[in-house]
């Protein structure tokens, strides 16, 4: 059996290890494994690395992956069902491991089945946002680096009182990840693209924070509506400074944390040996903590708004 590997869409903490896992079984069944660089566009060109299980071991642990990403649409071609076939069959290769988030599992694997390419997918993305899968390779990384900051946070603040801070915290237009750290780090608002907010209330809430405890900590995503007001508005209708942190793109390139190492060699190890049997198309999922594999495509819907209950428990709605 040969497998060629493909990221599709962002990066995320946890690929590199995957991308390990998998080989090292593929190489102890005998079997091989290439990657593609540059996702699907570089399969349909032919730009397969043979993995170095040396250089890959190495990596495991490292955020970003090994395999160069790419969000180039060349699925959406009209050509392209039988480039791909033909890319198959020219480098051998029977099988396809896709990394992918939202939009990938939404869009690619619908075109792979209908194209006959059998292919497992593993929802990789920081932000959570799947529908039909609990949790997401990199998200535990990615809150995990966000934690770190507003450890350092909290630290000057409790040394030098009297400000309000905020972290924003990357997510797109999906506020899972930043409620997610909020609740972690005990922040004493979150603000998440799916919810409205009054400034007049977050400006009062916050100044009673301080009064309080010395400081304020806000958690937001970085897509809220109204975003690049708040710093200058919060001051101004509560005379208190804000200092803000945006945490960026540094923050899917996290190091992979323990639990993501965990999931990435469980998916790895359920993906090969479905590959084995022969499945042609599934997803590994979570549900209630528990991995397996679900057949077929992944649910074209969205997936639901955070949990408001927990978002207006931080807020003190």
């Amino acid at each position: 059996m040969k497998t060629a590997i493909i990221v599709s869409g962002g990066d995320a903490p946890g690929i590199n290890a995957a991308i390990e896992a998998y080989a090292r079984l593929a190489q102890e069944g005998g079997d091989q494994v290439v990657g593609a660089q540059d996702g699907f566009a570089g399969l349909l060109a032919g730009r397969l690395t043979e993995l170095d299980r040396a250089l890959l071991t190495r990596l495991s642990g490292a955020g970003g992956s090994i395999l160069r990403s790419s969000r180039e649409p060349v699925l959406g071609q009209s050509d392209a069902g039988d480039r791909l076939r033909a890319a198959m069959r020219a480098k051998e290769i029977d099988n396809l491991l896709v990394f992918g988030g939202d939009g990938s599992l939404k869009h690619v694997l619908p075109r792979l089945e209908s194209w006959g390419a059998p292919c497992v997918a593993l929802p990789t993305t920081i932000d959570n946002d799947v529908a039909g899968t609990d949790y997401t390779l990199g998200h535990d990384s990615a809150c995990n680096y966000a934690l770190w900051a507003a450890d350092g946070i909290r630290a000057t603040a409790s040394a030098l009182p009297g400000r309000i801070f905020m972290l924003e915290t990357l997510g797109g237009h999906s506020g899972y990840l930043a409620l997610a750290i909020a609740y972690a780090n005990g922040a004493d608002a979150v603000l998440l693209p799916e919810y409205d907010f009054d400034l007049d209330w977050l400006a009062g809430h916050l100044r009673l924070v301080v009064e309080r405890a010395g400081y304020a900590l806000v958690t937001l995503c970085e897509f809220v509506p109204g975003i690049n007001s708040i710093v200058d508005e919060i001051p101004r209708r509560c005379g208190i400074r804000v200092r803000y942190t945006a945490l960026g793109h540094a923050q899917r390139g996290a190091d992979t944390s323990h639990y993501d190492r965990r999931v990435a060699r469980d998916m790895s190890g359920l993906a090969w040996r479905a590959l084995k049997d022969g499945l042609r198309l599934g997803t590994l999922v979570m549900r209630d903590g528990a991995l397996s594999l679900r057949e077929g495509q992944m649910p074209q819907a969205d997936k639901p708004p955070p949990d408001y209950a927990l978002y207006a428990r931080i807020n003190g709605l």
